[in-house]
């Protein structure tokens, strides 16, 4: 199975995004989720789609890899927060080679996940956002880990993101009253004990 689907629940993200990339992005989609299966259950099915992902992005087919996970585990911030941690730690340990994901990696901006040698921006995406915020899911169903590997940007733009282009998307954002934020990573980081709305 190839991963890819003409209809995936993340559709709405990519239909109703201000992002430019995400709607011209092709990508490989998980399995749909299965809220009977546990979070290691999606994972174990994801794995061999996630490296087949990769091998369609070798072979400038597919741009990342989206995976579905039950909404349950995004129903909050923290749970949001903590599932990414457990599924990008999982991943990360049967990366090759492997290598240790901490929250403080999620949190931070700049951070790329590292996986089998490849570099992905890796954004998550929740039913807990609110529609005045920067990932908010246009009602998604579900918990997203979307994985963008770097040759998405690269290939398109070889010389980086044109600052025009940067200003198009900030706009497009601020104008749809979700401002974007370039000061989350994967996920938010908590504030003062209380969730990122």
């Amino acid at each position: 199975m190839s991963g890819r689907s003409p209809w995936t629940a993340f559709q709405p993200v990519i239909d109703q995004t201000h992002c430019p990339f995400a709607r011209v992005t092709h990508w490989v989609y998980s399995d749909p989720a299965d809220e009977g299966l546990s979070l290691g259950g999606h994972l174990e099915r994801a794995l061999p789609l996630l490296r087949g992902a990769l091998r369609e992005v070798a072979e400038d087919d597919a741009d990342g890899f989206v995976l579905e996970l039950p909404g349950r585990l995004g129903a909050d911030v923290t749970l949001l927060r903590e599932s990414s941690l457990t599924a990008l730690s999982w991943l990360a340990e049967r990366s090759d080679p492997p290598c240790r994901v901490r929250m403080a990696d999620l949190e931070d901006p700049a951070w790329w996940f590292p996986f089998d040698g490849e570099r992905l921006f890796t954004v998550a995406f929740g039913e807990c956002f609110a529609a005045a915020h920067t990932r908010y899911s246009f009602g998604a169903k579900g918990l997203f880990l979307v994985f963008q590997h770097e040759s998405a940007f690269s290939r398109r733009y070889p010389e980086g993101i044109p600052a025009p282009l940067r200003d198009r998307i900030r706009t497009a954002f601020e104008e749809a009253g979700r401002p974007y934020r370039y000061d989350m990573g994967v996920v938010p980081a908590l504030r003062t004990g209380k969730g990122d709305k």
